[in-house]
């Protein structure tokens, strides 16, 4: 018994040093630059959320947050890359719901689990979806919309960025919850989609409101709905989904903060609780607003149950409308 006794103490010893040593790193995190990795080219919305974000955390940490676009492969190439990174956190992934939720259930063979291999961190933004019209579509509301499809099956035709995209998702989860029968006119791209829906050479599509904003001010698209909580300001005119009638309907992407599996919890909860202060930030706001983004936040484990639920729901999406799988 004695001599078990001294082993045990003697082992114990042994890990101590080793776990107060990789307590003083947590402690002392971060001491150099954190690269935030974006599955996405820059100029785009999330690459420049991403680097709104990256300044707010820099300046509250006091430590360099640099941008690094890993783009290529519909996110697939940032995100893997973010995946094998050590979980020491000087390496996080600002991705968005299209590689984090999706692109399990849309491509085969996939480098990486969007929940084994990741710590979820929290929620960045919101990015409404509007549903446009050509002028040319005789319905002023969504309930109107809903009448003509369904009396016209089978004659309209949505344009989308691509299969897989969140438009066409969005579209394909409308038309399930409605009964509605639209053709799929996959683009690629969201500009070559939205250049065809101003010549009338389509007459619909989901859209972000961005990218929407000045062709419905001018009147070459008609907006129905916004996917909003609220109306927003840019486009006080438009209603959201909610108020159309479709309680519980959503039309949105969204971007959150990520890192490897295994990112020590004191540092996730540090910067999930600055993550939240970040975005809490006025000027910070304004900035995503400009974006056509609404800031949100979260709790790890709030990211995590709602990536749970956005994998089951666009797994289900993209079974019923029978988009099949593609290898990589």
């Amino acid at each position: 018994m004695k001599r078990r006794t001294l082993l045990g103490l003697t082992a114990a010893a042994a890990i101590a040093p080793v776990m107060q040593a990789a307590q003083a790193k947590e402690d002392s995190w971060p001491n150099r630059p954190v690269r935030m990795i974006v599955p996405f080219p820059a100029g785009g919305a999330t690459d420049i959320i991403a680097r709104i974000l990256a300044d707010k955390l820099s300046a509250s940490l006091g430590q360099s947050f640099i941008v690094d676009n890993r783009a290529g492969a519909s996110g697939i190439i940032g995100q893997e890359a973010a995946a094998r990174a050590p979980a020491d956190g000087y390496t996080l992934l600002l991705t968005g719901n299209g590689p984090h939720a999706v692109n399990i259930s849309l491509f085969e063979r996939m480098p990486y689990d969007p929940l084994k291999d990741f710590t979820q961190i929290s929620l960045t933004s919101i990015l409404p979806l509007v549903l446009n019209v050509h002028p040319s579509v005789p319905a002023k509301t969504l309930a109107e919309f809903i009448r003509w499809v369904k009396a016209n099956p089978g004659k309209l035709n949505y344009a989308s960025p691509g299969v897989g995209s969140p438009p066409n998702l969005t579209m394909e989860l409308l038309k399930s919850q409605q009964g509605l029968d639209i053709v799929h006119v996959p683009y690629k791209g969201s500009s070559l989609a939205l250049a065809d829906l101003i010549s009338g050479q389509v007459s619909v599509m989901f859209d972000n409101a961005l990218a929407s904003y000045q062709h419905i001010k001018s009147g070459k698209v008609r907006a129905l709905a916004i996917g909003a909580d609220q109306r927003l300001s840019s486009l006080p005119d438009v209603p959201t989904f909610v108020e159309s009638g479709m309680a519980g309907f959503e039309a949105y992407t969204w971007t959150a903060l990520v890192g490897p599996a295994g990112l020590p919890r004191a540092i996730v909860d540090r910067l999930a609780r600055e993550t939240a202060l970040a975005l809490s930030d006025t000027a910070v706001k304004e900035k995503l607003n400009a974006q056509g983004a609404i800031a949100a936040s979260s709790t790890p484990q709030e990211l995590e149950d709602k990536t749970r639920q956005e994998i089951r729901k666009w797994a289900g999406v993209i079974e019923q409308a029978h988009i099949p799988r593609v290898a990589l």
